[in-house]
């Protein structure tokens, strides 16, 4: 994990040539993926941010991510209950508060 404050890779001149305007863009689109990545290495967030060209693609790699999450993590739940799992167990291990 990333130690904090994290504000984007050391002893590199980025933001060099940049106007106030345009450096102040790409460190808030650093900063959104810094804090949702927080558990990536520094390595893993090479590529990320400013360095993307087309940020759809990180969507698009999420989406079908999320997708596959959501497809296993129903799997997972249907497995607890045949497993006799009730339904405040799976919300539990699921990280929601008993209703």
């Amino acid at each position: 994990m990333r130690e904090h404050p994290y504000a984007g890779p050391s002893d590199t001149n980025d933001f060099e040539d940049l106007d106030p305007d345009e450096a102040s863009r790409m460190l808030r689109a650093y900063k959104l993926l810094g804090d949702a990545f927080e558990d990536a290495t520094d390595d893993e967030m090479l590529g990320r941010g400013w360095l993307l060209e087309d940020p759809l693609e990180l969507v698009r790699d999420r989406a079908a991510r999320l997708r596959q999450a959501v497809r296993e993590l129903n799997a997972a739940v249907e497995l607890a209950k045949h497993m006799g799992a009730s339904d405040r167990d799976v919300g539990g291990a699921e990280g929601r508060s008993p209703a």
